[in-house]
């Protein structure tokens, strides 16, 4: 024992082994522990356009003009715009103004005026005054505006659920919680002057008087049920990669088995090629099988799910077997990290991220397109802009990698 620990061999293990935690703890702990919300693209439509809902958008703007905010609100000029907005996986959520907004302000203020009119009239005794004609212009104005209580102004708030499960969950509190805030401001300042003129309310008044401004929730590209709680795309890319990764290993030593001088001939790399093929199908389909079929994952489109799943898992398969080509065994290593580095990140928000691990990571992983392209399929439907992109992408990675597998048959390596 006390041989073993004198030797050098023993202390440059322990020495890898302190390397080998450090990079697991970076990869898996450093990048969610690093998780700060900022900057998250919010659409802001406004329908009324006036003088209240003008302030409003001010407010709001101004409110999250730091570059340390959660929030970047995005003008956009109707809902027909930010429904392509939504599709095309430009906004995380809206905020859209009701266009009868300023007008049920305005209508708020009229009432609360014409309580104060009234409540003035009552406490006037000189009869000359009352019987003025300003006065009962006043009157008059008063009687109309306080004839029904005031609808409040409304303003409806909008997640794109399927674009990311973790930042709808951010703004799924986020937003209600800025407009009750808004409200309870508003509200406050209406109550001061009803209290300083001494008005009573009953209970009726003083529920409109409590919320000028209702906001109500709408769910855009809503995760279905068995959704896995909206992380189905990134289970898919996860059996995709093992899958894979299973399938370049197996298929990698055994047609290295039939290689001469440890060189890959034409013949076994189009041999590699076309039996990874197959198996690609085969994953493909056990996929689906295991997940939807048995496991119930909603799938409303199985041909155009498969065909992007097959599309995938081939990539990856020509991905792991240029480097086993290339490298060997060796190259092992440098397909887990790639996989390790690219988990802690795909499925957050690249604005969730630290610059280090949205611009070092994210920016370049071949998984995050991949699981672009399922988060399209699954929850986001006709999102072809996006999907386009990933496919171009994922094409180029493939058709790079597949020009390297040819090029190592010209490698010779020598291996123990």
């Amino acid at each position: 024992m006390w041989k073993i620990l004198r030797s050098r061999n023993f202390w440059l293990y322990t020495v890898l082994l302190f390397v080998v935690i450090g990079f697991f703890s970076f990869a898996q702990v450093a990048s969610r522990n690093s998780l700060k919300v900022k900057k998250l693209p919010v659409a802001l439509v406004n329908n009324s356009d006036k003088q209240y809902s003008k302030n409003l958008v001010k407010q709001l703007k101004e409110k999250f003009s730091s570059s340390e905010s959660q929030i970047k609100f995005i003008n956009v000029k109707n809902t027909s715009i930010l429904n392509k907005g939504f599709t095309n996986k430009k906004y995380y959520a809206a905020l859209v103004i009701n266009e009868n907004f300023d007008s049920n302000l305005s209508l708020q203020q009229n009432y609360l005026k014409g309580l104060i009119i009234q409540e003035k009239l009552s406490k006037i005794s000189n009869q000359a005054i009352l019987q003025s004609a300003q006065t009962k212009l006043q009157a008059e104005f008063a009687k109309k505006a306080v004839a029904n209580l005031p609808k409040s102004g409304k303003v409806t708030v909008i997640i794109n659920q399927g674009m990311n499960t973790q930042a709808a969950q951010v703004l799924t509190i986020a937003l209600p919680k800025l407009m009750t805030g808004l409200n309870q401001g508003i509200a406050k300042k209406m109550k001061t002057v009803i209290q300083k003129n001494g008005i009573s309310l009953n209970s009726s008044e003083w529920q409109s008087i409590s919320n000028p401004i209702q906001s109500q929730m709408k769910i855009k590209n809503k995760i279905p049920e068995k959704s896995v709680s909206g992380t189905a795309p990134m289970i898919i890319v996860v059996l995709a990669w093992i899958s894979s990764l299973i399938g370049s290993m197996l298929l990698w030593r055994e047609h290295k088995k039939h290689s001469k001088n440890n060189k890959f001939s034409l013949v076994l790399i189009n041999s590699q090629i076309i039996t990874g093929a197959v198996m690609t199908l085969i994953a493909s389909l056990s996929i689906y099988f295991f997940s939807s079929v048995i496991f119930g994952l909603p799938i409303t489109n199985v041909s155009t799910f498969l065909t992007i799943l097959a599309f995938n898992v081939f990539i990856f398969y020509l991905l792991q077997t240029c480097v086993l080509d290339w490298l060997g065994f060796a190259g092992w290593p440098l397909i887990i990290v790639i996989w390790l580095l690219s988990a802690g990140t795909i499925s957050y928000a690249p604005e969730m991220l630290s610059p280090l691990f949205r611009q070092g990571v994210y920016s370049w992983t071949p998984m995050r397109f991949s699981m672009d392209m399922f988060t399209n399929n699954l929850y986001i439907h006709g999102s072809s802009v996006t999907t386009q992109t990933d496919f171009i992408v994922l094409s180029l990675i493939g058709v790079a990698a597949l020009g390297l597998i040819y090029l190592s048959s010209f490698l010779k390596r020598k291996e123990k």
